[in-house]
């Protein structure tokens, strides 16, 4: 390698390996924003859970409402008999549709959680492969200079004892005294 082509070969060795890095960088970045868009995501299911829940309720207080309003009506004592225990199983079936829908939000925010985690670790590998690719990159450089060598001392072949060294080839017998 000549002279003014090491630093050329260098400059465009450190481009690629910022080129490289940058690309990372960018893959990276979009991942985490995967991450947190499914993060939005499960908190947008998670509030309509909520207003699922908000209905159940909603419910419960419009059934107990009726079955006072029907054992008013006939004369009979809500709190006790037959329309308490309607009441009772109003109740139970609302607050247990009500569990379920605040389970369902938990489990909608605790699934956007994972895949964030999921996301960023995919980012977090990227980058160190970035980073892998460009020191493969530098290294690849390294060797290639490494293998090149430098030029012999004391000139070249016209030096004379350098001939055998810088070529491989023996220098050829020739007869003193001609």
């Amino acid at each position: 390698m000549g002279a003014a082509a090491l630093p050329i070969a260098a400059g465009l060795t450190a481009l690629t390996m910022y080129s490289q890095l940058k690309s990372a960088q960018a893959s990276a970045k979009g991942l985490m924003m995967q991450g947190a868009m499914a993060q939005l995501q499960a908190r947008s299911e998670a509030l309509k859970y909520k207003q699922q829940g908000v209905a159940v309720l909603e419910n419960i207080n419009a059934h107990q409402a009726a079955i006072n309003n029907r054992a008013g009506a006939g004369n009979i004592d809500p709190s006790s008999g037959s329309a308490r225990t309607l009441s009772i199983l109003a109740e139970r079936k609302g607050a247990l549709e009500f569990y379920n829908t605040a389970d369902g939000g938990t489990i909608q925010l605790a699934m956007g959680d994972v895949q964030a985690h999921q996301y960023a670790s995919a980012a977090k590998a990227t980058m160190a492969a970035g980073r892998m690719q460009a020191l493969g990159t530098l290294t690849q450089f390294a060797v290639g200079y490494a293998a090149l060598g430098s030029a012999p001392a004391g000139g070249g072949a016209a030096g004379g004892s350098q001939f055998g060294t810088a070529t491989g080839i023996q220098r050829p017998y020739t007869p003193t005294g001609l």
